[in-house]
């Protein structure tokens, strides 16, 4: 099996020899909302995805929907390839530009579950954990890592309904999250923890710290939330996209879009971009 190294010395004499047509793959990791608000939305979600060009497109929250239906979703954004962890519930979907290799659908012992699949040269694991359920990000990272180890670039994406300690000054700031204990105000860091602890790089924080909340945005009104300012009160990152060491280095750009003239009004949750560069040889 050819280590990381290797496997990046391949794809740029794969590159040099014009075996590949792109250089970059285009990652969006977004939690859709009961698939835009019960499909309030989707044509124009649908329209601002295809305007992006990703390569890979990973979504929680997809009811509504089999795998023929969200297949016939994704062409609209270019993708002719599309799974889904599960079929009822809250299923979690990947759609890519290439084709798609299912390694595990795994429901049993988690509130949602989990999809482990193979595009792009990529291990990609689309996750939707349950808040303080912290034995299924200990999975997932435990997972993460021994792909990683056996030279797998991996990619964990999803809603991990979680904060990270990256954000703890923002945190702080923000007086109606967490909880005080003793007079202090404390957060859960542990599912986050799980993948900093095996080494994974959030690649948000790498790439723009200041992008500091995913969730929630104006489409919590009025249902969830009264007005903007309650909106803003509570507003953190809980969606993440973490990369093992080496991927990491290939990042170009990560960030969370936050325009709630577009996104925020289709999803409480707001997508994750990340670009990587040069991209992997497909599988």
């Amino acid at each position: 099996m050819l280590s990381k190294s290797s496997w990046m010395l391949l794809t740029l004499l794969l590159i040099h020899a014009g075996c590949q047509s792109s250089h970059t793959v285009k990652l969006i990791n977004w939690n859709t909302y009961h698939l835009f608000d019960h499909e309030k939305h989707t044509a124009a979600a649908s329209q601002w995805l295809s305007q992006q060009t990703p390569a890979i497109v990973a979504m929680q929250e997809v009811l509504h929907s089999s795998e023929d239906t969200l297949l016939q979703l994704a062409t609209t954004w270019g993708h002719d390839y599309a799974v889904m962890h599960k079929q009822s519930g809250y299923p979690v979907a990947l759609t890519s530009s290439n084709p798609i290799e299912v390694i595990e659908r795994r429901s049993k012992g988690f509130h949602h579950g989990y999809l482990h699949a193979r595009t792009h040269g990529l291990d990609v694991l689309v996750v939707h954990f349950w808040p303080n359920k912290v034995h299924e990000a200990e999975h997932v990272a435990a997972l993460a890592r021994k792909l990683s180890d056996e030279g797998r670039p991996v990619i964990v994406m999803g809603d991990f309904n979680a904060e990270i300690r990256h954000d703890e000054a923002y945190l702080q700031e923000h007086g109606q999250l967490g909880q005080v204990v003793d007079g202090a105000r404390r957060f859960d860091y542990r599912s986050t923890d799980a993948f900093l602890n095996q080494g994974f790089i959030d690649l948000t924080h790498q790439q723009d710290p200041d992008a500091n909340y995913t969730f929630g945005s104006p489409a919590l009104i009025p249902r969830w939330r009264k007005n903007m300012t309650d909106v803003r009160s509570t507003r953190r990152r809980i969606d993440y996209v973490f990369a093992d060491p080496d991927t990491a280095k290939q990042t170009r750009s990560a960030t969370v879009i936050t325009n709630d003239a577009t996104v925020g009004k289709w999803s409480d949750h707001y997508p994750i971009t990340a670009i990587l560069s040069p991209s992997p040889t497909a599988q």
